[in-house]
């Protein structure tokens, strides 16, 4: 039987109001393993409006790695799951203070978290997102064995509405926001999607294609199964750090584990059609290659590697999402997003999306309160030490 939708609007005033008719039950222990887990994850998955970094291929390729080190949350009402969310734990230690907190589908430790999951949240059915969210919350940092601070990483909005709704504190760490190309409005417009660019942007678009047309058909070609997929992204990933080297810039694709994280995951999302690999190229130059995720007709483009000529004329970055992108449309998919990172080209290419926030929750007493203090301290003197050596 199929529970009762809560209504969004109504959980806030109950929790503002301090009635909470919709309370649910929560438990939280060791995960368990990814197979054990799988049956659950899905059935709810189909009865939500999850990303797809909530996806089974994401979760259980994170579970392959972090699974010995993390804890499931399991939400239920009357017995019947209704959200589920996977914790990294990490305990700092200060002095004879040892500070435990809880990331939210990630570890807390740098370089593991540079895998990027984006679009976070818990993984709720459709009407119980809002009181999942609050209960997850609350009784993360007030239950038995509470957590000093949940991390929230890459998280919309809707998640410090929750924390403020439960009277707890949140704090942003770092923000970030998406820009997207709505492919349905593009195509209900129907004059194309280079008339909704700049002058300029479509300019430079049209110059670089028929500079790279002098090379060679322009084409842009996808991956056929996942060996060749996963074969591309060898040299994707070369093209990526050799710019960003170029930059000065450490890359991800040089951190430990990355590279095998991806392949895992094109490995195990493949199936499902939820990953892709595209090639572009001029003749048989080579321009370069996207890594794109699927899902319920939304297209999110994470990562990419270029060849970078000596004429700035030619935009291999430019050129490429622009062929992504009227793929997608003829394909008949929603949006295409370019997702967390602001740049240039995002800009020029596609519309303000929705924020993404690095959120840090914890409960509002005196110790959070003595830690922004000194937060806004060392603020001051890193601005300090920066004016100094002017």
């Amino acid at each position: 039987m199929e529970l009762e939708d809560l209504g969004e609007f109504d959980q806030l005033d109950d929790v503002r109001l301090g009635r909470q008719p919709w309370r649910l039950e929560f438990e939280i222990g060791p995960a368990p393993s990814h197979g054990a887990l799988e049956h659950e994850w899905r059935a709810l998955l189909a009865r939500s409006d999850a990303s797809f970094f909530l996806s089974w291929p994401w979760i259980e390729t994170w579970l392959a790695r972090h699974a010995p080190a993390a804890r499931l949350a399991r939400i239920a009402r009357d017995g019947q799951t209704v959200a589920l969310a996977l914790l990294g734990e990490r305990k700092r230690g200060f002095g004879p203070l040892t500070i435990r907190s809880l990331h939210l589908h990630a570890t807390g430790d740098h370089d593991a978290d540079r895998v990027a999951v984006e679009y976070n949240d818990v993984l709720a059915a459709r009407g119980f997102e809002v009181a999942a969210r609050v209960t997850l919350l609350d009784r993360l940092l007030r239950g038995r064995g509470r957590a000093r601070a949940v991390v929230l990483p890459m998280v919309g909005g809707a998640m410090e509405a929750a924390a403020a709704a439960a009277g707890l504190r949140a704090r942003r760490r770092a923000e970030s926001r998406c820009a997207v190309v709505d492919l349905e409005a593009i195509r209900l417009w129907g004059h194309g999607y280079l008339a909704r660019l700049s002058s300029g942007t479509r300019a430079q678009i049209r110059r670089a294609a028929k500079l790279y047309g002098e090379r060679g058909a322009l084409r842009i070609e996808a991956a056929r199964d996942p060996t060749e997929a996963v074969a591309w992204l060898e040299p994707l990933a070369s093209l990526h750090e050799a710019r960003l080297r170029s930059k000065g810039v450490r890359g991800a694709f040089g951190v430990p584990g990355f590279m095998e994280f991806h392949a895992a995951l094109v490995a195990r999302a493949w199936p499902e059609g939820t990953v892709e690999l595209l090639r572009v190229r001029a003749g048989d130059e080579l321009i370069g290659y996207l890594y794109n995720f699927l899902w319920r007709g939304w297209v999110g483009y994470y990562t990419s590697g270029f060849v970078y000529p000596d004429d700035n004329r030619l935009k291999p970055g430019l050129v490429a999402h622009w062929l992504a992108i009227e793929r997608h449309l003829a394909a008949g998919d929603r949006v295409y997003d370019f997702m967390a990172g602001e740049s240039r080209y995002k800009t020029s290419m596609a519309e303000p999306g929705p924020v993404l926030v690095d959120l840090v929750v914890e409960p509002d007493d005196l110790l959070a309160r003595w830690g922004d203090r000194a937060r806004r301290l060392r603020d001051v003197l890193r601005r300090l030490r920066g004016a100094s050596a002017l």
